[in-house]
C-alpha cells in the first residue's frame, strides 16, 4: 500500500502530461550531530530519499540536473517531505582544486528549478541534502569520467559522503553508509560501531505511521538557509 501511495505522489508531482519513469534512490546511515529537543538524536539512524524523473536526466556540460519530484527525510518514526517542481542534482567531474582535483555528486533537498543551485555552492558537506565526494591529488579523480547523470553508485569510491539537513532551530548531520535503488540495496559502507544496524524496514519513510510535514528548503547568501520545518520537530 505505501508503494502504490508513494508512486501516486510521484505521478501528481510531476509535470510532464502521462505516466513518466521515475527511480527512487534512498540513502541511510546514521546521525552524529542531532538537533535538540526533536526525535533527530546521535546514533539514530535515518533515511532520505530522492525521486527522480528519468526524462530530466539528458547529459549538460555543466552537471547541472532538476530532476527530482519529491524527497524525503525521517528518523525515529518523524520526519518530513516535500514536493518540487525539479530539486537540484550537482554532478562534479576532476573539479581543480588547489591540490588536485575531485569528482562528486550532491542530492539537493533545496535547489528550484527557477533558481537552482548558488556559485558558491560546496561540496565539503555544507549542502543541504546528500554529497558524495572523491579527491585525488592529480588532475583527474574517480569514479566519473563525466557530467552525465550516474546510473548507480558505489559509495566505497567516495572518500567523504555527508548528510546536511537544516532546520529552524539547527542543522542534521549524519553518515552516508547504504544506498537503495528502486528498494533494492546497491551498495553499503558498514561504520564499524553500527554494523548490522543499517536495515530497510523500519526507517525507510512512508507516507502513514508517520508525522510528515511538507516543507519547501531556501537558499539565501549563496548559502543553504533553514526550512520551514523548524517548528514540526
Amino acid at each position: 500500500m505505501k508503494t502504490l501511495l508513494r508512486l501516486v505522489w510521484v505521478y501528481l508531482a510531476s509535470t510532464g502530461i502521462g505516466w513518466a519513469s521515475f527511480d527512487t534512490w534512498t540513502f541511510q546511515g546514521v546521525i552524529t550531530t542531532g538537533l535538540a529537543g526533536s526525535p533527530y538524536q546521535v546514533n539514530s539512524i535515518y533515511s532520505v530519499h530522492f525521486d527522480v524523473d528519468t526524462s530530466r536526466l539528458t547529459t549538460t556540460p555543466t552537471g547541472l540536473y532538476f530532476p527530482t519530484v519529491t524527497y524525503g527525510f525521517g528518523a525515529n518514526g518523524s520526519g518530513f517531505g516535500a514536493s518540487s517542481s525539479g530539486s537540484g542534482v550537482l554532478v562534479a567531474n576532476d573539479h581543480p582544486t588547489s591540490g588536485g582535483s575531485f569528482d562528486g555528486i550532491i542530492f539537493s533537498l533545496f535547489g528550484e528549478q527557477d533558481s537552482g543551485f548558488s556559485s558558491g555552492t560546496l561540496f565539503d558537506g555544507s549542502a543541504s541534502g546528500v554529497t558524495l565526494v572523491n579527491g585525488s591529488g592529480g588532475s583527474v579523480a574517480t569514479p566519473f569520467s563525466g557530467t552525465s547523470f550516474p546510473s548507480t553508485l558505489n559509495l566505497e569510491q567516495f572518500s567523504s559522503r555527508y548528510l546536511t539537513v537544516y532546520f529552524q532551530r539547527g542543522v542534521v548531520r549524519g553518515s552516508v553508509d547504504s544506498l537503495y535503488f528502486n528498494g533494492v540495496l546497491i551498495s553499503q559502507v558498514p561504520e564499524p560501531a553500527v554494523s548490522g544496524l543499517l536495515v530497510l524496514g523500519g526507517v525507510l519513510l512512508g507516507l502513514s505511521g508517520r508525522r510528515t510535514n511538507r516543507c519547501r528548503q531556501h537558499v539565501a547568501g549563496g548559502l543553504e538557509a533553514t526550512d520551514d520545518c523548524g517548528n514540526a520537530v
